[in-house]
């Protein structure tokens, strides 16, 4: 069974290692969407493609600040170091040297209005250099495992050493929702600073052309770089299903907004969750031992969903069976005895654990029949027992009684 397993571990990690050619025509030259409710890539081009990722490098700068940062509330000074030096076509908040500001200010002004002097004034505040805020950037790229990514500033301007990929850039995306603060800033669509000034989300900004509606669209995060082109990040909810589309390098806008529009539309319209197995589907039949029936049926013990395309027939689906071919009244309940893996249409779409779930009767017949010579030994080792307590059972009374005559005597 050992090798059959392994055989199954290398079917699962082909499986999962492919994705399926895009079905939806874009114009974003490489992306990745994920289905939350699964944690599954559903759909890819490029993903691993090394790309300049412009101001999505600014998700990164954000959770790392906030990592490091204990008082969200807490007043700070724009210092001339954090808004000096940025270029007049980069995107800031209108911070001023000497402002008093909220760390709560930065945070918004960095993932809502991607200011260039909102994220320079989180780094600086949170490490003694840029330089050091940057390698701290590249210590989490290492922790979080990522092979495609590596930064050389906070803002996301043109490198040649700040680079990543649709995955992860998906990676990092993920990696912060985890985290509450980065959440709740990520998902506001409009925000008054302190000061008084209005931030809102990019996104609406660039989707003013086209005025698709992105009501769905939980959070965004915007990118744009000459060399890079148009970039964008989503979550997105619908039909209670929860997305993360990662888009890179759009030729122009509104490209980008009407690609992850398009992508939720079709999915949302042509995927839905399908019934896989139910508790009253059969999995197997299995032989069995030292019980009074000859067969068992195996059935899986939970209902099982998976989202699929609609025009999804149960009857294409092919269940194969690995483990087991015996089961014994012995073997313990809800003990793992092998695999299904379920095919739809010749794919690998999906594999499970089995359980014991059967009910047997114990054939006491067969159990005598198989253990004989064991039976045979204990009632030998029985009546030996037997014999040897009666043996000093008999001594005692014998010594007793010459006890007894020697003190009549």
């Amino acid at each position: 069974m050992e090798k059959n397993l392994i055989k199954v571990v290398l079917i699962i990690f082909l499986f999962f290692s492919v994705v399926n050619a895009s079905e939806v025509k874009l114009n974003s030259k490489r992306y990745i969407l994920y289905n939350l409710n699964d944690n599954e890539i559903i759909d890819a081009k490029g993903e691993h493609e090394h790309s300049n990722i412009a101001s999505l490098t600014k998700i990164m700068t954000v959770i790392v600040a906030i990592e490091h940062i204990d008082d969200f509330n807490k007043e700070v000074t724009i210092t001339k170091e954090m808004v000096s030096g940025i270029a007049k076509d980069v995107v800031t908040v209108g911070f001023k040297e000497g402002d008093k500001v909220t760390i709560n200010d930065l945070l918004y002004g960095a993932l809502l209005r991607s200011g260039a002097d909102a994220v320079n004034a989180l780094a600086l505040l949170t490490a003694p250099s840029m330089s050091k805020f940057i390698d701290m950037m590249n210590a989490k790229v290492k922790e979080l495992g990522l092979e495609d990514t590596h930064f050389q500033n906070v803002v996301g301007l043109y490198d040649k050493d700040n680079y990543s990929s649709a995955y992860d850039i998906a990676q990092i995306l993920l990696y912060s929702l985890n985290n509450e603060k980065f959440k709740t800033v990520f998902t506001t669509k409009e925000y008054t600073l302190s000061n008084g000034i209005r931030v809102s989300r990019s996104v609406d900004y660039y989707n003013r052309k086209s005025k698709e509606d992105l009501s769905y669209i939980k959070g965004a995060k915007t990118g744009f770089i000459e060399e890079g082109g148009y970039s964008l990040a989503t979550i997105a909810t619908l039909n209670d299903v929860d997305y993360l589309f990662v888009s890179l390098n759009a030729d122009k806008s509104p490209n980008q907004v009407l690609d992850h529009v398009k992508e939720y539309k079709y999915f949302s319209e042509n995927y839905s969750y399908q019934d896989l197995i139910t508790t009253q589907d059969k999995i197997t039949r299995l032989k069995t031992k030292y019980s009074r029936e000859k067969f068992v049926d195996i059935y899986y013990h939970q209902n099982v969903e998976k989202y699929l395309k609609n025009d999804f027939n149960k009857n294409d689906l092919d269940v194969v069976y690995d483990g087991i071919k015996e089961i014994s009244y012995f073997t313990p309940k809800d003990k793992e005895i092998g695999y299904i893996i379920i095919k739809y249409n010749d794919k690998n779409i999906d594999n499970y654990v089995v359980i014991n779930n059967s009910n047997l009767t114990l054939d006491y017949n067969s159990l005598y029949h198989d253990y004989e010579y064991l039976f045979k030994i204990g009632e030998v080792i029985f009546s030996l027992m037997i014999w040897g307590i009666m043996s000093i059972k008999y001594k005692n009374q014998t010594n007793f009684e010459v006890d007894n005559k020697e003190i009549k005597s």
